[in-house]
C-alpha cells in the first residue's frame, strides 16, 4: 500500500481538491479528506481526522495536506502527528501538490522524499503569468568593529558650486555612488 494522504481545509474545499486531482489522474487509493465548517471546533476536527485514518492503511505513514498554516485543520492535524513517526502536516495544499504527490506515491518513495516533493511542487505550482523574476539582493556586508572613538579630522578641502555660486567647505566624506538617474548633482573641486 502507499503512504496515506488526508486533505483538510476550511469550508468545503477538501473534497473538491481531491475530485479535481482525480479528474486528472483517475481515482486515488488510500486518501481521505475532511472539511472544517462553521460550528465545528478542534475536537470535532480531530474526530473527523481519526474517522478518516481508521479507513486508511497508515503503515507507511500519513501526510496531512491542509490549506493554511496555523488554521484549525492544521492545528488539529498537528495534535495527531506530534508523537507519531512518519506522520507530517504540510500547509498550502494546491492542485499541483496533490497531482505530483499522488503520482510520486506510485514509485514508492521514502516518507521524507514524499514530504519534500509535496512541499516543493506545492511551492512551484504558484506562479504569475506576467511577473518578472525578482533578483534577490545580496546580503549587506558586515561592518568591521568600530575603532576607539576619536574626533574625525578633515580629509580634504572642497569647493562646491551650488547654483553657480562657489561655496568653500572642509569636511570628512566618503564618495560612494550617485542615486539612480542622478547624473551630476553639483560641481566640485577637491583641494588637498
Amino acid at each position: 500500500m502507499t503512504i496515506a494522504i488526508v486533505i483538510g481545509t476550511h469550508g468545503w474545499a477538501a473534497e473538491q481538491l481531491l475530485k479535481t486531482a482525480e479528474m486528472l489522474l483517475g481515482e486515488q487509493e488510500n486518501v481521505g479528506w475532511i472539511d472544517f465548517v462553521p460550528g465545528e471546533n478542534a475536537e470535532t476536527l480531530i474526530e473527523k481526522y481519526n474517522a478518516q485514518l481508521a479507513k486508511l492503511d497508515t503503515s507507511k505513514g500519513v501526510l496531512f495536506l491542509v490549506d493554511t498554516w496555523g488554521g484549525s485543520p492544521f492545528n488539529a492535524a498537528s495534535r495527531i502527528v506530534v508523537d507519531k513517526e512518519r506522520y507530517e502536516v504540510i500547509a498550502g495544499v494546491n492542485i499541483p501538490m496533490l497531482v505530483e504527490t499522488f503520482m510520486a506515491r506510485d514509485d514508492d518513495p521514502s516518507f521524507d522524499e514524499l514530504v519534500a516533493l509535496a512541499v516543493e511542487t506545492g511551492r512551484e505550482g504558484v506562479k504569475a503569468l506576467k511577473a518578472k523574476p525578482v533578483e534577490k539582493a545580496a546580503p549587506a556586508p558586515v561592518a568591521a568593529a568600530p575603532k576607539a572613538a576619536a574626533p574625525a579630522k578633515p580629509m580634504a578641502r572642497m569647493i562646491i558650486w551650488l547654483s553657480g555660486l562657489p561655496v568653500s567647505m572642509t569636511a570628512s566624506f566618503t564618495v560612494r555612488s550617485l542615486p539612480a538617474g542622478l547624473k551630476r548633482p553639483m560641481s566640485a573641486v577637491l583641494l588637498s
